[in-house]
């Protein structure tokens, strides 16, 4: 009755307990809520809802768009950041933006 329940399965955790996002999981099912990849270990961000996503595929969803091609402005594989251009309110990847 003391044991906890785990947030995505709602069973019992009766061995190795994860506590992320103020809540407790098994390893296995601490997971993105887009592709599913383990999460254990691994760098994350928690949406509005406080939903775990993997870098890449939060930046996917929530990144600003490109006005010229539509893609996220998103890091690089393997780097942190990105640049973007801003103007006329507007977004745009560095290799998308021309004056005109």
């Amino acid at each position: 009755g003391t044991l906890e329940k785990c947030c995505v399965c709602k069973q019992t955790i009766t061995d190795r307990m994860l506590r992320a996002t103020g809540s407790s999981y098994h390893p296995q099912c601490f997971t993105c809520v887009v592709c599913r990849k383990p999460l254990e270990g691994a760098s994350f961000i928690v949406d509005k809802a406080n939903l775990p996503h993997c870098v890449d595929d939060y930046h996917r969803k929530y990144a600003p768009r490109c006005s010229v091609c539509a893609d996220p402005i998103m890091p690089e594989p393997g780097k942190d950041e990105t640049v973007r251009v801003v103007a006329l309110e507007k977004n745009f990847h560095m290799k998308c933006y021309k004056c005109e």
